[in-house]
C-alpha cells in the first residue's frame, strides 16, 4: 500500500512470471525504473515522489512476495525477479529507461543493464558492496540455504527487536518516519519466503563486469550493510561514486531529499 497523499500517482497490477506484480507509477519525463530491497516493497521510495515527478516518469514496483504482489511457488533468485522488472517495464512500454536498485535491488538493476543493455541508459547501484575474497564468497554462499520464514514469538519480543533494530538503520530520523519501511519489515515476515536467501548468493561479476553505461554507486556513511564499495570502481568501467553523509539502509526513507537531488544531478548530466 502506497502511503503516499499523491494523487496523480498511478497503481496496478500486471500478470507477471510468477503471480500477479503490484505497481506504481507518477510524473513526467524519462523513464527511471525503482527496484526496493529484500523484504520491502515499492513504498521504499515514495518519499522520492516530490522531488523527482517533475523530472521523470518514476516506476517502481512490488518484487513477488512483497508488498502487495503475489506470492511465488517456489523460493525465486535473482534471475526470477529480474523477470519481474522486465516484466513490468514491457507492460507499460518503457524502451528505455534508467535504474536505480537498492541494496538487493541493485543485484536486480545491475542484472537488467546485463541482460538488456540497449534498453538502460543510466545505472545507480546504491547500498551495494564491493567485492569478497574466494574464501569469504564461499563462506557466504554456504550460509544461504533455502529458508522459510520463521514464526513470529507470541511476547512480541520479535516486534520490539525489529523496532530497535530500525531505528539504527535510519539515524536522525522521527518515529513517525521509521514507521513505513517498519511496517514493510513486519509484513514480510507474513510471507513464504526471506528474499535475502534467493538473490545474496548470485554471481554478479559477469553482470558488473559487462556495463558499459554510466553508473553511480551509492552509499549512506551509516549504512551498516556495505563495505568496501569503492573498489566497485575498478570493476565497473564508466562508473563513479557518491556518498551520502548520514545515509542510512534505508536512506530514501531518511534522505528523500538529498538521494533525489543526487539522482536527478547523475542522470540529467
Amino acid at each position: 500500500m502506497l502511503t503516499t497523499s499523491e494523487k496523480s500517482v498511478k497503481k496496478g497490477y500486471i500478470d507477471g512470471p510468477h503471480g500477479k506484480i503490484h505497481y506504481w507509477t507518477v510524473g513526467q519525463g524519462e523513464a527511471l525504473l525503482l527496484i526496493h530491497q529484500s523484504s520491502s516493497s515499492g513504498e521504499e521510495y515514495a518519499r522520492l515522489i516530490p522531488y523527482l515527478k517533475d523530472s521523470f516518469q518514476l516506476i517502481a514496483y512490488d518484487w513477488p512476495g512483497h508488498g502487495n504482489s503475489d506470492d511465488p511457488d517456489f523460493e525465486l533468485g535473482v534471475p526470477e525477479y529480474t523477470q519481474s522488472a522486465i516484466a513490468v517495464l514491457d507492460y507499460l512500454g518503457v524502451k528505455r529507461c534508467s535504474v536505480l536498485g537498492h541494496h538487493g535491488g541493485a543485484l536486480l538493476a545491475m542484472n537488467i543493464a546485463h541482460l538488456q543493455p540497449e534498453r538502460i541508459h543510466k545505472v545507480i547501484l546504491s547500498g551495494t558492496s564491493g567485492p569478497k575474497t574466494k574464501e569469504e564468497t564461499e563462506k557466504f554462499k554456504n550460509n544461504l540455504p533455502v529458508k522459510t520464514r520463521k514464526s513470529m514469538d507470541k511476547d512480541g519480543e520479535a516486534v520490539l527487536g525489529t523496532w530497535k533494530r530500525y531505528i539504527d538503520y535510519i539515524p536522525h530520523a522521527k518515529a513517525e518516519e521509521i514507521l513505513s519501511p517498519f511496517i514493510n519489515n513486519l509484513n514480510s515476515r507474513l510471507r513464504p519466503y526471506d528474499a535475502h536467501y534467493g538473490v545474496l548468493g548470485w554471481d554478479r561479476k559477469p553482470a558488473l563486469k559487462s556495463l558499459k553505461m554510466p553508473v553511480l554507486l551509492i552509499q549512506g556513511t551509516l549504512d551498516m550493510f556495505v563495505s568496501r564499495q569503492e573498489k566497485l570502481l575498478d570493476i565497473i568501467p564508466n562508473s563513479q561514486r557518491l556518498v551520502v553523509q548520514d545515509g542510512g539502509a534505508f536512506m530514501f526513507f531518511g534522505k528523500p531529499k538529498e538521494s533525489a537531488l543526487a539522482i536527478k544531478a547523475f542522470i540529467k548530466k
